[in-house]
């Protein structure tokens, strides 16, 4: 039986006996318990939020560069910006070695390798172009 279904019974019997008194302070003591049963929930979600919250920040990893990731997976860059200020995590766009967060616009490069034969790349398809110009 639960605390309602218990007043409810308690509530019943005290009627019966036909004292108002008893039952109107019966009916604050509902009217009491419920709001305890409501604020025990209430704090039961926070914890449970705040637990969320304290997991996944022991679950970021740190790295030199301008991102962090999550220790479960670490190909997902998030933005370390956009984690330390506003603990969102933001994921970045990683392309040619480089990594751009969508949110705060922070570069950066992940892959030095990577990246150089991007721009090696690069500066090749420029000397064909200028060429082509003159």
């Amino acid at each position: 039986m639960g605390l309602y279904e218990g007043i409810k019974d308690v509530a019943k019997v005290v009627q019966q006996a036909d004292n108002i008194e008893l039952y109107r302070q019966l009916v604050d003591l509902s009217a009491q318990a419920l709001e305890m049963q409501n604020e025990i929930n209430r704090l039961t979600a926070e914890n449970t939020e705040l637990r969320k919250k304290q997991d996944l920040e022991a679950a970021i990893v740190r790295h030199n560069g301008l991102y962090v990731t999550i220790e479960s997976n670490d190909e997902i860059f998030y933005c370390s910006h956009c984690w330390d200020s506003e603990r969102k995590l933001i994921q970045m766009f990683t392309e040619n070695g480089k990594y751009r967060c969508p949110h705060c616009n922070i570069e950066g490069v992940s892959d030095q390798q990577a990246y150089r034969e991007y721009m090696d790349r690069q500066r090749a398809r420029y000397q064909v172009t200028r060429k082509n110009i003159w």
